[in-house]
């Protein structure tokens, strides 16, 4: 069993569950809430916010899978690449909206399952 891709799908996991928990408090009730914008926006919105839920959750089965279970390690290179490039597109937002690095901290979560399955595969 790789540990490394299991650290992987647990940092997954929990990246998932605070996605669900502050995220649901910070940005997706405040969503629903907001009478400033039209439907087609708003649930437009909504729907990528699950859509990001179930993309963590992929990525976390993904891992596991792949960790020992019978899997190659094609879902964890997958797996792997989603989390580099969430953490770009995170950081790149930063830079280009000139946000506060921490008021977005999802990089540091996607940078982290990233080094984890990035070890999983070459160590």
């Amino acid at each position: 069993m790789n540990l490394w891709l299991v650290a992987a799908a647990g940092a997954s996991a929990l990246t998932m569950l605070i996605h669900l928990v502050a995220g649901g408090r910070e940005a997706a009730r405040p969503l629903l809430a907001t009478d400033g914008l039209a439907k087609i926006p708003k649930f437009t919105l909504y729907y990528c916010w699950h859509l990001v839920t179930i993309a963590i959750v992929m990525m976390a089965a993904g891992f596991f899978y792949a960790s020992g279970l019978g899997g190659g390690t094609d879902i964890a290179v997958a797996a792997t690449a989603g989390a580099i490039l969430f953490t770009i597109w995170n950081l790149l937002m930063i830079v280009v909206f000139k946000l506060r690095l921490l008021h977005f901290p999802q990089w540091i979560l996607f940078a982290t399952i990233a080094i984890l399955g990035l070890c999983g595969l070459v160590l």
